[in-house]
């Protein structure tokens, strides 16, 4: 990993605007996130725990193929 990596907590990306607007609404309706980085952040580790899953699924899938 590069010496940069290593320092760096954060990093940005950029999203469509329409993506944004969505999210702002969002925000804006429920009041329950603070940001757009708090509700951004949330909405990534949902994702991550629901492919790591399904990730987890394919191999048990996979493995009960093979008996």
């Amino acid at each position: 990993m590069a010496d940069k990596e290593k320092t760096e907590k954060y990093a940005t990306i950029s999203l469509p605007s329409a993506i944004m607007k969505a999210v702002d609404q969002l925000i804006n309706d429920l009041g329950y996130w603070p940001s757009r980085g708090a509700f951004v952040r949330e909405a990534c580790l949902e994702k991550i725990h629901r492919e790591r899953r399904r990730l987890k699924d394919l191999k048990d899938t996979d493995e009960d193929d093979d008996v």
